[in-house]
């Protein structure tokens, strides 16, 4: 009898540890990012990507400098990888082939592997965890704060979701967020956040 027992409090032993180990607990300290000072910075890491049914996997390295965003992508959106530049306004793609585009060609490529269009002004904000600036005129949708558990917000369509951060400097920065849209969702796992001294 005793032989019996000592599998199963073996076993609900280790479904216990196993349980405590992956409960995180908030991350505390850190400021919230700010874009108007934290303007320089390097991201690299995971990507997935989810689209009309279809999936892919793969990495992400992120320069942003100013306005400016270099963004190397392997593995998800077809062809091996694609490296976009843009300002969120100008876009120019080069994949894996070494094929070049620009402004509207170069957007109708990138939405054409995506299924959609991506938010090219707000990313550099969201990959910070924060709302990109609200945009002014009729058009300019108010930006709604998440009031769950989970921190997040729902912009110009978009549900962005910080699933979990860590401090980083000073700043209180995103490890791992989703950025969801009819028919698309955009997954992040930041393995290494670089930031100027």
């Amino acid at each position: 009898m005793r032989r019996a027992r000592f599998p199963l409090l073996f076993l609900w032993l280790v479904v216990a540890v196993a349980g405590c180990a992956s409960v995180r607990p908030p991350v505390t300290g850190g400021n919230a990012p700010d874009p108007e000072h934290l303007t320089d910075w390097t991201a690299k890491g995971r990507i997935g990507i989810t689209a009309g049914g279809e999936g892919g996997t793969g990495s992400f390295s992120w320069r942003q400098s100013a306005g400016r965003t270099d963004l190397a992508l392997r593995g998800p959106l077809g062809a091996g990888g694609l490296d976009l530049v843009t300002d969120g306004v100008q876009l120019q793609v080069r994949d894996a082939s070494g094929l070049a585009l620009d402004g509207d060609a170069a957007r109708a490529e990138l939405e054409q592997r995506l299924g959609g269009p991506l938010p090219l002004a707000q990313l550099r904000y969201w990959m910070l965890g924060v709302p990109a600036p609200a945009g002014d005129g009729p058009g300019a949708a108010p930006v709604q704060m998440a009031t769950g558990s989970v921190p997040g917000f729902v912009q110009d369509g978009w549900v962005v979701t910080l699933d979990q951060s860590r401090v980083v400097g000073a700043w209180r920065l995103p490890v791992r967020l989703s950025a969801t849209t009819t028919g698309v969702r955009i997954k992040l796992v930041v393995d290494d956040w670089q930031l100027p001294p």
